[in-house]
């Protein structure tokens, strides 16, 4: 990897050069984090883990060789990875994740009980599973008695459509001893992405921390610079900050996190650069450079004209 790529630039946004006070995470982001996605993120030294997009089971555990192969793109970063999974049977993810366990250097395994998707939640995976908080914690505890004590974690929502389920869910996750870290995005699955007032993220986020001790909570949604996520993480007492989407529209964030970093735009130009140094092209190149800037910006559109590619 190319870590000193930034030691001679310019420009610069400044930032003293020390380790966090808390745990930095990039987001998994489906669709997103194909292999040369994840190349261009290692070559330019991004993040200091992984988390990769879940793999989906549904009725049977898939042969060794699939299971060797899954997350390999980002194992070759030499980083701590955490695979992640979802599904609708808990037996049959306990068993995939042993599985993984054994097969690939993972750190972790991570329970996706948060994606909103309609197709997702309507057949009981995902944010679906949050139906039922009572559900969601055995569901835990099920997949957590095939693996070693500590190796899984959970990512979830405030609960699926109203925030108070997490007055149960959350103590109860935390008494079970099945997971050994909470990702918690604030809204619930029925909100979707939807807009709500800061202080309700706060109010959720800090509620969140208080529920689910003594397992550590890493906040995740709408996380989008260093300052911010130092005030979430300190009034909430939280673990952590996971980090998605708006990693994209600044690529060196996480790694501002650290020391000094490119400031936004010198940074997604010099990511998409490595996108195309990489590999990525026609409609992939098109969404990646649409995520970086934003279907109204100018450089996206002068990008659109000259074909990308």
């Amino acid at each position: 990897m190319r870590h000193d790529r930034i030691k001679n630039e310019t420009i610069m946004t400044a930032m003293p050069n020390t380790i966090p006070r808390f745990e930095v995470w990039p987001g998994p982001m489906e669709g997103v984090g194909r292999p040369e996605f994840v190349r261009a993120v290692n070559a330019l030294g991004l993040t200091d883990r992984w988390m990769t997009p879940f793999l989906r089971l549904s009725r049977e555990l898939p042969a060794p060789g699939k299971l060797r192969r899954c997350g390999e793109e980002y194992f070759h970063s030499g980083l701590p990875v955490v695979l992640q999974l979802m599904g609708d049977d808990p037996v049959l993810l306990g068993a995939a994740a042993a599985k993984l366990l054994e097969l690939t250097p993972a750190v972790g395994i991570n329970l996706n009980l948060g994606c909103p998707s309609a197709r997702v939640v309507k057949n009981r995976a995902g944010g679906g599973v949050l139906r039922d908080p009572g559900r969601a914690a055995e569901f835990c505890r099920t997949v957590a008695a095939a693996l070693p004590p500590g190796k899984l974690s959970v990512k979830l929502r405030a609960g699926f459509t109203d925030p108070g389920d997490m007055e149960e869910l959350l103590p109860r996750l935390a008494e079970s001893g099945a997971v050994s870290r909470i990702f918690f995005h604030f809204r619930t699955v029925s909100e979707l992405y939807s807009p709500l007032p800061p202080s309700e993220r706060e109010e959720r986020f800090a509620r969140a921390v208080q529920l689910a001790a003594p397992v550590p909570v890493i906040l995740n949604g709408d996380i989008a610079d260093v300052a911010e996520a130092e005030a979430l993480t300190a009034s909430a007492g939280a673990a952590g900050v996971m980090i998605a989407r708006p990693w994209m529209r600044d690529p060196y964030l996480l790694r501002r996190f650290r020391g000094p970093a490119p400031d936004p735009e010198s940074g997604r130009e010099r990511f998409f650069s490595e996108l195309r140094r990489q590999g990525v092209r026609d409609g992939a190149l098109i969404e990646m450079a649409r995520l970086l800037w934003g279907a109204d910006a100018p450089r996206f559109r002068e990008l659109l004209a000259g074909n990308l590619s």
